[in-house]
């Protein structure tokens, strides 16, 4: 009688499944073995690590040029094919040009200067010389003076002698005002010839530059966009000193995924780790690569307000047309274990720090406590408290904690 009563809940549970809606969970899943793995999933760019640069004049580099940045006016369409000698980009002449009648200005003024300074001293010169040769003068008379004293009394010798040693000292004063007067002189010419020499250089040096406003490729290739100032290069975009790349020609046989990789997952990942790779532009295949290069300096991660460490993902021989610039999901495998057990996230819940499951059993569900060993985005690996082939309820809409 007993028994028959303990088949019948045992139906009627199996019926009514009091686990299922009434328990607010969804519908159960398996406990699965096999390979887990933990990876980081970031966003990343194709960018080659072999490339030409295109960049600003050379001449633009010059210390004695006050030009920092130049307005680009014109650029070829990205991702162009060029040749060696085509028209890139076209820069700006308009603060160049100001730059040079300012220059120009300057240099006529020390120019002027300069010629002034040289009449000067020739006029200056003149008459200092002049002032000598009469003081010399003064002293041959004063010298025959004293020669005729001395048939005079003492007092006349000795007023002659006095006249005499005073010519001498105005001789000796005049050539040393004149040595005093042509170092001067020389000094304010050399400094003008140094001044009129500097806007003179600098007057051919942005005539240079004026001439080379026109970029040419410097070898065959693809135009790719380099950044400038305020983002990737375009028609309005200035370049300077600071920020000289207009375009570069990569290597398409070099191409890689750089990643940024947020600084809370960077102690995880490791050089030579595999990475599995999808690019939007084939999303019907996959890509594997490795990581090979891992910034050892944070920086700013473009378009977030947060740090992280620049990666390189060096892809595997791949048959399809890569091209610089196209989006890449990387997943970086961080860790992988063979043969353990799985259950999806959906299925775990938390109770402060306890981590459980709602196994079934065929009297129902009950709360068993599991130890979880790792999580990826969709699955926990059990290290215990489960066994291979047990069935949990599930929750997608559970958001796990």
């Amino acid at each position: 009688m007993f028994s028959g009563i303990l088949v019948v809940l045992i139906i009627l549970l199996l019926i009514f499944k009091p686990w299922g809606e009434d328990s607010g969970k969804g519908e159960p899943v398996k406990v699965v073995r096999g390979t887990f793995e933990t990876y980081i999933s970031e966003v990343g760019e194709l960018k080659a690590r072999k490339s030409l640069d295109i960049l600003i004049p050379a001449i633009a580099f010059r210390r004695e040029l006050d030009i920092w940045q130049m307005k680009i006016l014109d650029i070829v369409e990205e991702g162009k094919i060029v040749k060696k000698g085509d028209h890139v980009a076209t820069l700006d002449p308009t603060d160049i040009e100001e730059e040079m009648d300012d220059n120009e200005k300057k240099l006529d003024d020390y120019t002027n200067r300069l010629e002034t300074a040289k009449l000067d001293s020739s006029l200056t010169l003149s008459a200092a010389r002049d002032a000598i040769q009469k003081a010399k003068d003064a002293v041959l008379d004063k010298e025959i003076k004293v020669q005729q004293s001395v048939y005079e009394s003492r007092a006349v010798q000795r007023q002659a002698k006095l006249e005499l040693e005073q010519a001498q000292r105005s001789y000796v004063r005049s050539k040393r005002e004149l040595e005093q007067r042509r170092r001067k002189l020389k000094t304010t010419i050399v400094r003008y010839e140094q001044k009129v020499e500097k806007y003179q250089h600098r007057k051919d040096l942005y005539m240079q530059l004026r001439s080379q406003l026109d970029i040419k490729s410097p070898a065959d290739g693809m135009i790719v966009y380099g950044n400038g100032y305020d983002g990737k290069i375009k028609v309005g975009s200035h370049v300077g000193r600071w920020a000289p790349l207009i375009a570069t020609l990569p290597d398409l046989s070099t191409l890689m995924s750089e990643v940024y990789v947020k600084e809370v997952n960077i102690a995880k990942i490791s050089l030579g780790d595999k990475v599995r790779i999808k690019i939007d532009a084939f999303p019907d295949r996959k890509f594997i690569g490795e990581v090979t290069k891992i910034a050892n300096i944070g920086q700013e991660i473009p378009g977030e307000y947060q740090n992280g460490f620049k990666v390189q993902v060096t892809l595997a021989p791949y048959h399809v047309e890569l091209l610089p610039g196209m989006t890449t999901a990387n997943e970086i495998i961080t860790g992988t274990w063979e043969n353990v057990l799985m259950i999806p996230k959906s299925t775990v819940f938390a109770d402060d720090s306890v981590r459980y499951v709602m196994k079934v059993s065929a009297l129902g569900a009950e709360k068993t406590v599991v130890l979880i060993g790792g999580e990826n985005e969709e699955f926990f690996m059990i290290n215990s408290g489960l066994e291979e082939g047990d069935a949990v309820l599930n929750d997608s809409s559970k958001e796990i904690k």
